[in-house]
Parts: C-alpha cells; structure tokens; sequence
C-alpha cells in the first residue's frame, strides 16, 4: 500500500501582527518623519512669503520713469504656475522680465536682470543715444465727416536715430540733416540702417559738410536718402546731389568729390549741377540739369 503524503500547509500571521510590526519598524518611523519634514520644507519654501519677490530695484534711467519700468517687471511676475506664484524667488523669470522691458521700451539698448536672494529683483538698463534724425512720410486714412467715403493725408513723422542704426523715439521734424529711405513706412523699434552703413553715412556727410568749399559759400548736406545698400543720395543745399556707395569704403569717395568739386567744376556752373555720381571706381560722373 502506497504511503500518503501530506503538505505542510504554512501558517499565515495575521494582519493585525503584521501592522504591529511595522508601528515597531524605526525605518517606517524614520520614513513618515522624513515625509513631513519635506513637506513642510516645500511649504516653506514655496508658499510662506520669505521668498517671493517684494524689492524692485532700478538702475541706469535717465530719461524714462522708474515706476514705468517697475510696471513691466512686475508684470511677467504675477499670475501662477500650476498652484505656485511666478512672484516667488525660485520660479521668478529673469529671461522673462528683460524680454517684456525690452518690447515695451524701444529705448531700451540692453537691459540686465539679476535676482538677489530672497526676495529683491535688480533691474539695470542702459538707454540708446541719440546720434541722428530719420524722418518719413506717412499716409493716413481719414473718414470725411458725415460720409463714409475716406481720403488720404501724407504727413511728415521723425525719430530719434541710435548708432545700432534703430529708431527710438519719435520727435520733431528736425533742422538738421535727416535720413530717410523710398517708399518704406517704419515703426519704434525697427533697425532702419545697418551700424557700418550708417557709421559710413555719417563720416561723409560730416566730411563733406567740412569741406573749405562749403565753408566758404555756406554749403552743406540738407538730407541723406537711403536708396540702396549701395547707393545713398545726399542732398546738397544749393539743390543739387551726391550719390555714395555706403557699403564700400567712403575716404576715397570724400576725396574724389572734393577734387571734383575744387577743379572740374566752376563756381558759376556749380548751381546747375543734377548730381555727381561717387560709386564706381576711380570715376566721377557729372551731370548738369538741362
């Protein structure tokens, strides 16, 4: 006859054992202690208000107000991310903060944003100079009172010019030489000039306006019209005008003109000039109105 076999059945400990010896546990213990401790570091970190943003600091405005700019770094500042302020010192955008400066204030050349713990932002601005005039015509739509037909009114609108070659402010029609392109309408903020080009520009006119000729007969450069890359038309007082090439160099272009100026063309023939053309190479070209 076969013996049987039996198997050992393993006794299960109850439940209740089992708690008891996690209640005992020092790791279990160690583990919710450690839990409330991150707890509530998290909530003293990002909800006491040790840490959120309360000191604005300006530096570097001159001509625009400090409680303008306090307004547009405030701004990316308020709201929440998901339950947590963007006030608070960690979550705070510096990035942010000098983007929305920078759009709202076109005067603005480089603005720096720095956050000094725990609750102080430093905002350090420096403002564009002014180094000459843009000005353009602008055409506006106007609605004819007590109809609804429209016309069209051109009206004359300069800017402040910095050495970045972007506009900035606007300001009056100035008395000084003005700079300008053909058939372009621009807005605060917009690079109207390339630096060099401009820089070049600017060396000519400055030159030419320094010639002993001009001194002498009361000559000087009235506007600098942006044609092209290539090619800026300077209008010369007396009525007629210069064409330079600002992409290349200009010394030699201010001497050509100047020796021009002093021996092929006469005093008395001068005032009939259309224009004189710099642009190509070693030649001068003339040319008189009809």
């Amino acid at each position: 006859m076969r013996a049987k076999r039996y198997k050992l059945q393993r006794r299960l400990k109850p439940k209740r054992s089992r708690v008891k010896k996690l209640l005992k546990s020092k790791v279990f213990w160690v583990g919710i202690l450690g839990f409330f401790v991150l707890a509530g570091s998290a909530y003293g970190i990002f909800f006491t208000p040790f840490f959120q943003i309360k000191h604005i600091e300006i530096r570097g405005n001159k001509n625009i107000a400090e409680e303008e700019l306090r307004q547009a770094v405030s701004e990316p500042l308020s709201g929440h991310v998901v339950f947590f302020k963007k006030s608070h010192f960690l979550l705070a955008n510096a990035a942010g903060v000098a983007a929305k400066i920078q759009a709202v204030f076109p005067e603005i050349e480089s603005v720096a944003v720095q956050k000094k713990f725990p609750d102080k932002v430093r905002v350090t601005v420096q403002e564009r100079q002014g180094i000459a005039t843009w000005c353009q015509n602008k055409t506006l739509s106007i609605e004819l009172e007590g109809s609804q037909e429209q016309t069209t009114r051109s009206i004359r609108q300069c800017f402040t010019l910095d050495k970045q070659g972007v506009i900035f402010e606007e300001t009056e029609s100035a008395k000084e030489v003005t700079l300008s392109a053909e058939g372009v309408e621009v807005a605060l903020g917009d690079q109207v000039v390339a630096p060099v080009a401009l820089e070049h520009i600017l060396q000519f006119q400055r030159s030419v306006d320094a010639f002993p000729l001009f001194e002498q007969v009361g000559l000087r450069v009235l506007s600098l019209l942006v044609v092209s890359k290539e090619r800026v038309n300077a209008g010369i007082s007396e009525g007629w005008e210069i064409y330079f090439n600002p992409s290349a160099g200009v010394d030699w272009q201010i001497q050509k003109v100047k020796l021009v100026l002093e021996q092929e063309i006469s005093s008395q023939r001068r005032p009939f000039l259309e224009y004189i053309d710099l642009r190509f190479g070693d030649q001068a070209y003339i040319k008189y109105r009809q």
